[in-house]
């Protein structure tokens, strides 16, 4: 019974840790495609276009094609979850946590 507990868990936590890569290598995808969208060269074999080009086939294999959708959307995501993220840091203010007397 235990040992199948833990392989569940494990189960889970490998299935958890992959989404997590997988979000994580399309949002760096996404946002070096919208920091580089205005780069223009004229050379023929610049880095910047062949991790432009590389940065495009993870979000077509990933995304299933949408990565207008996705690098537009996915700033605006980030900023959110970020937002999301700073809110739910604030300290809570409380009356015992300002060390108010509370009398019958």
């Amino acid at each position: 019974m235990m040992n199948r507990m833990t392989k569940n868990n494990t189960t889970r936590m490998t299935a958890v840790l992959l989404c997590m890569l997988m979000l994580i290598m399309m949002l760096l995808s996404s946002f070096y495609l919208s920091i580089e969208a205005g780069h223009h060269c004229e050379e023929d074999d610049c880095p910047i276009c062949a991790t432009m080009q590389e940065c495009e086939n993870v979000l077509h294999q990933i995304g299933g094609g949408l990565i207008t959708q996705i690098a537009i959307a996915m700033p605006f995501l980030m900023v959110f979850f970020a937002a999301l993220l700073v809110v739910c840091e604030l300290p809570q203010e409380t009356l015992i946590s300002q060390k108010v007397r509370l009398n019958n």
